[in-house]
Parts: structure tokens; C-alpha cells; sequence
């Protein structure tokens, strides 16, 4: 069984095991899918007829045209929705309120500034160390709160570079 939520409504997908009929919410339909090559096929789902095009095959989140129409459905597997009703599911978030150096080096470059809202992988600073730079990217959603140090600056392993809100 799967849970596929596409444009906003849920549907639980049980095909049956011969695959020529398919439970969609509990009510059986007759399936015929054709694939006709490189991510098209033709499903014939209840009498109804639908060109489908897997445009991304990422399983959980496909990008899928119906019809000519773009899709982005979630899809849930048996254990997913497990993990769901036992409340395993919740994505830790990484809650962090500081960047320190990873290594001694030089400050090449700060490319954020106090109070500038960044993303997850936003470059902050440039290093350098060893002859190479180095960009040390957020390693989360956050506020720049404070920059503890300036362009030019020599600094050692731990030294706190950016604080976060």
C-alpha cells in the first residue's frame, strides 16, 4: 500500500496482485498501464484514459506530467506511514547557534552580514588554509547574529567565527 498525496488530495494506492486491478481509497478499479518507452506510458485506470510522463524519478517526490499537466505527488510507502503513526517520522532539526573554525587559516572573505537571514548551505566565510580556500557553508536555517572576526584575520582551530539567532 502506498499514500500519495498529488495536488492536494490523499489517495491510499493498493495494487491487487495481479496487477490488472488497482484499490484507490478502498474502491477497486481496473488498471492497464503501457509503457511505451523513456519515461511515457498510457494507464487506463476505471475506464479512464491518462498519458503519463515521470519527468524526475526520485521515488518519494516524482515530478510527474498527467495529461500535459505537471505534478509534484508525495509518496509514502508502508513504512513511512509506520514510521508516521509511531511518530518516528520528525526530521531533527539542526538548531545551531554558532560556527567555529575547522581549522587554523586566514580570513579571506565574509560574505554575510549581522541581522542577513541565511539557508542551509549559504556561503559565510572564506578560509584559507594550506594554500586553498576554503567557503564554510551554514550549516542551517538562521539569523547572523554577531561576526566575531575580521577580513585578514589569522585565527586558530575553534575560534568562533559567526554566531546565530
Amino acid at each position: 500500500m502506498q499514500e500519495i498525496v498529488i495536488a492536494g488530495r490523499s489517495y491510499r494506492v493498493e495494487p491487487s496482485k495481479d496487477r490488472k486491478s488497482v484499490s484507490i481509497n478502498g474502491e477497486s478499479r481496473e488498471v492497464d498501464l503501457i509503457h511505451l518507452g523513456a519515461g511515457h506510458h498510457h494507464l487506463i485506470v476505471g475506464g479512464k484514459s491518462f498519458k503519463v510522463e515521470v519527468v524526475d524519478g526520485d521515488e518519494k517526490s516524482p515530478h510527474i506530467k498527467i495529461n500535459g499537466r505537471s505534478y509534484r505527488p508525495s509518496v509514502k510507502d508502508e513504512t513511512d506511514m509506520l514510521l508516521e503513526r509511531l511518530g518516528l517520522n520528525i526530521k531533527t532539526k539542526k538548531e545551531v547557534k554558532e560556527l567555529k573554525a575547522p581549522m587554523p587559516g586566514l580570513v579571506l572573505e565574509i560574505r554575510v552580514e549581522i541581522g542577513q537571514v541565511i539557508k542551509e548551505g549559504d556561503p559565510l566565510i572564506v578560509l584559507e588554509a594550506m594554500k586553498m580556500e576554503n567557503v564554510l557553508k551554514s550549516p542551517g536555517n538562521a539569523v547572523v547574529k554577531g561576526i566575531a572576526v575580521s577580513k585578514g584575520d589569522a585565527i586558530d582551530k575553534n575560534t568562533l567565527l559567526i554566531s546565530f539567532e
